[in-house]
């Protein structure tokens, strides 16, 4: 059984044909450094190869647990990163936040940019490969992502240039920084059973949920307490309906020059603001 086959499988499973072509060629490039190019020139996989790919494929077609945390690896900004349990999986939207966070830096001679909520530290650590000169902080409640993000810095040997540490929020943080930068958790625990069942089972429930019905609690808190620590911009992700929310949210903290960023799928997904240190 080789690609074709492997691909038939996801289709016999209830999956989208393009979900299935991208899930086997991923995992195959991850597990093997098989491509597609591979089979197009006749290559094949070794029998174990082929013995290790079928058991991977028939744990994600039993229990619908994420490819990659199966195989341990995802993609964020064509680089590669380790992901477990503990992490979430980078997703295509968060690369708009740090494109549009690397626009900003610009501004700055050595920016200090702090992350808050490392998960696999994809964040901080593209942003401290792409600009040379930007120091970056990162922090996570969680001290098992935390050991993932440093083990994902040392792997793109940026180990010296970021530093990870645990913190809630602002809790461990002290100095100031350029930009404050933030994808936190944004999905009311009352919208869990309509979310798909690779995020509803699988991926990190404090990564994912807050505890207001609105999916704004940290938004607001980080709004709050930046202020602090803040001397730039800060930037958020958002989800979906939540750009209002946020934006008002902001004004009410003293937050101004607000500017909401769209995905590829027209959505506001990023927001841009300043603090105003002269408003009374």
């Amino acid at each position: 059984m080789y690609r074709k086959g492997f691909i038939d499988r996801y289709l016999k499973n209830g999956f989208e044909f393009d979900e299935a072509v991208s899930e086997v060629d991923f995992a195959l490039d991850v597990l093997f450094g098989f491509s597609y190019k591979n089979f197009m020139l006749g290559k094949t996989l070794e029998n174990w190869q082929i013995t290790k790919y079928q058991k991977v494929l028939e744990e994600r077609l039993s229990t619908r647990k994420p490819i990659q945390q199966i195989v341990g690896q995802a993609y964020f900004w064509n680089k590669k990163f380790f992901v477990n349990e503990h992490t979430l999986i980078p997703r295509p939207e968060t690369e708009l936040l740090v494109q549009e966070t690397l626009v900003l830096a610009k501004e700055f001679e050595n920016p200090k940019i702090l992350d808050i909520g490392s998960g696999s530290g994809c964040i901080p650590i593209t942003l401290v490969m792409e600009n040379k000169n930007i120091i970056a902080e990162s922090v996570d409640i969680s001290v098992e992502a935390l050991e993932i993000a440093r083990k994902n810095a040392l792997f793109h040997n940026v180990h010296d240039r970021v530093n990870f540490y645990s913190s809630d929020v602002f809790e461990n943080v002290t100095g100031q920084y350029d930009i404050i930068v933030s994808n936190p958790p944004y999905i009311p625990l009352s919208d869990k059973d309509t979310l798909a069942v690779e995020v509803r089972d699988f991926d990190p429930y404090n990564a994912l949920f807050t505890k207001d019905e609105k999916g704004i609690e940290f938004y607001e808190r980080i709004s709050v307490e930046a202020k602090k620590y803040l001397s730039g911009y800060l930037v958020f992700e958002i989800g979906i309906n939540q750009s209002e929310l946020v934006q008002n949210l902001l004004r009410a903290n003293g937050y101004e020059d607000i500017r909401v960023i769209n995905d590829y799928n027209l959505i506001p997904r990023i927001i841009i603001s300043r603090y105003n240190f002269n408003k009374t």
